[in-house]
């Protein structure tokens, strides 16, 4: 499946789930009804930044999966394609899974049709600051390079000899019980070039790392 909003639902569900199970029931009514969306967001508390899974959202608030989410009562920062950094609190939390209300309310019918910015292009995926060696295998020879950022789409590198673009390889990073993530070159700047992911990579793998790495 697609990670990207181009293929949110937006079949009407019979409650909004972000309002969680011991939500009041007048707060639910005045809700519009949660569009249920299966998109990367990411979410920043206590001084990190971690990527989620974005499964309902609504005009009030958003229900998200993670692998540790923040306790209820907690303040975070959230954002996901089409959506810029919106202040939150979070409502419930149950196993994997957080509801959480926005200071703000949004709408979410102009969050799905702002696919492209005002020069045209798609916004992107939600970047998160990684700096780590990761070898690049390019026909079967290791180049040293360096992570800058990653998304479940794809990672910018610094590199130690340049390459064209469409070149094909492996990078040399573990995520999960994936070894070595496969893709493409699609831009090359001076020694930085953009590495596409043949497919995504999982956001729980990916939160996993980045958590960990912030420990380091």
């Amino acid at each position: 499946m697609s990670y990207g909003m181009e293929q949110a639902a937006m079949m009407p569900m019979a409650a909004p789930s972000i309002a969680g199970p011991s939500a009041v029931a007048m707060e639910r009514r005045r809700d519009t009804r949660a569009a249920t969306v299966f998109t990367i967001g990411k979410i920043s508390f206590d001084g990190r930044s971690l990527p989620c899974m974005v499964r309902d959202l609504s005009e009030g608030g958003m229900r998200i999966q993670l692998p540790a989410p923040p306790p209820p009562g907690a303040r975070v920062l959230i954002e996901m394609r089409g959506l810029d950094p919106r202040l939150a609190c979070i409502r419930w939390a149950v196993g994997h899974e957080a509801g959480l209300s926005f200071d703000l309310r949004c709408c979410p019918a102009d969050i799905f049709a702002a696919r492209a910015s005002r020069s045209g292009r798609i916004a992107r995926q939600p970047r998160f600051p990684l700096r780590r060696d990761a070898p690049l295998l390019i026909d079967d020879m290791p180049i040293a390079a360096t992570i800058e950022n990653i998304s479940v789409g794809g990672a910018r590198l610094v590199l130690s000899e340049p390459l064209a673009n469409g070149r094909q390889g492996v990078l040399g990073l573990t995520l999960g019980d994936r070894h070595g993530v496969a893709g493409t070159i699609c831009w090359t700047r001076d020694d930085h070039c953009g590495f596409r992911f043949v497919q995504p990579i999982s956001s729980v793998a990916l939160a996993v790392m980045l958590d960990g790495a912030g420990l380091d």
